[in-house]
């Protein structure tokens, strides 16, 4: 199918030709405002009358070959930049969000912008087409694909919505086009999107620690951060030699890389501790965890892709775990084996920098269908 080219008496419908009193050639085309068919009228008054017949039916074919072609004089008026290039139009879009964003979130728009621009190829849309003829018939085809893909889970499908909508918008201001062919298009409801990952049983974060002591006693230190001072994936990948304190058992996560903007400290539990040894402190400025195989410090941050990697090919497959047994697991497991432990949720809700108690509360219904000691023998019957 083809998505771009206007679909007669659709988006548009051919030049006729008026001949009572006053002459005039009328045309219909899509209103980028309110998506219907608006009339559009050129008078033929001016011209001669024994030439008026030929010159209207040269005029009338040429503007029905620009209709057929995508042109739109509404379009035109509504947003001038509309027949630049999509190719031109993405590569702007690009460099500016590179100045915008970090490189995380640069990765995802790249990688999210060559999907739009690889399914524009496929369907007859080349990047030398221009934005305009990207309709919201093409938007709804986009995101059906996507839906209809068994490698994109439905968090993908709201992730991919959500970019769109960002960068179509971005087009509408910068008068690329009338308006956003993604609008009206909804999110699939949360209730569908339950996370694919579980928590950890003390068995498997028991044989997780043994194995990691002989495969990568670095690696397991970085696991236990996540799970022991709950800390984020960027927030070990960016974390400094100088951050550590090995004496006041506390990791300090800086503004610059929390995810909420304020510097945070950790405690390091004493169990712990012995884990950390293995780690080489001694260059403030380094990286307590680089690119190098084994995840020694060095100048450089390790890539939380190469985490997630060495996850899932020397811990998860030799373990024979199953998928839902992801990196970001043991936060979740830390979290509410401190909660079970009877650590005040207050001091839950510091260590794992939530914004509020509510958000750490959440976890306690992991521990649903657990009888409570406390509770068990509460003296309130008289």
């Amino acid at each position: 199918m083809h998505f771009f080219k206007p679909t007669i008496f659709l988006d548009y419908v051919p030049c006729k030709m008026s001949s009572g009193r006053d002459w005039y050639i009328y045309y219909y085309v899509t209103n980028p405002a309110t998506g219907k068919l608006q009339r559009v009228r050129m008078k033929l008054k001016r011209i001669d009358p024994l030439m008026r017949k030929k010159v209207a039916r040269k005029i009338m074919a040429d503007i029905d070959a620009r209709l057929a072609l995508g042109w739109n004089p509404l379009t035109e008026r509504a947003a001038p930049k509309a027949y630049h290039p999509i190719g031109e139009v993405m590569d702007h879009f690009l460099k500016v969000k590179t100045r915008e964003l970090e490189e995380g979130s640069m990765r995802a728009y790249r990688s999210m912008s060559k999907f739009l621009m690889e399914w524009c190829g496929r369907h007859g849309m080349k990047g030398d087409m221009s934005i305009a003829s990207f309709t919201s018939q093409a938007a709804r085809e986009v995101m059906m694909d996507i839906e209809m893909n068994d490698k994109l889970s439905l968090r993908s499908y709201n992730n991919y919505l959500t970019f769109f909508v960002a960068l179509f918008n971005w087009m509408v201001e910068q008068q690329y086009l009338p308006r956003n062919p993604f609008e009206g298009i909804r999110k699939k409801p949360k209730k569908r999107l339950k996370k694919n990952r579980r928590m950890l049983s003390d068995e498997e974060l028991h044989r997780l620690i043994e194995h990691l002591k002989q495969e990568n006693p670095r690696y397991l230190a970085l696991c236990l951060m996540c799970y022991c001072c709950l800390m984020r994936g960027k927030e070990i990948c960016l974390l400094r030699c100088r951050d550590i304190d090995l004496q006041r058992q506390t990791i300090r996560v800086s503004a610059d890389i929390a995810k909420n903007d304020n510097t945070s400290f950790r405690t390091i539990p004493d169990a712990m501790l012995p884990f950390l040894e293995c780690l080489d402190l001694s260059h403030p400025d380094w990286y307590v965890f680089s690119e190098h195989p084994s995840f020694n410090s060095g100048p450089g941050p390790v890539d939380g892709r190469n985490v997630a990697r060495f996850w899932e090919q020397r811990v998860r497959k030799p373990l024979g775990w199953p998928m839902e047994l992801k990196f970001y697991s043991l936060k979740d497991t830390g979290v509410t084996n401190m909660l079970n432990s009877g650590v005040p949720i207050s001091f839950v809700q510091q260590q794992a920098d939530h914004s509020s108690v509510a958000m750490t509360a959440i976890y306690v219904s992991n521990t649903a269908g657990q009888a409570r000691k406390e509770l068990k023998g509460a003296d309130i019957i008289k």
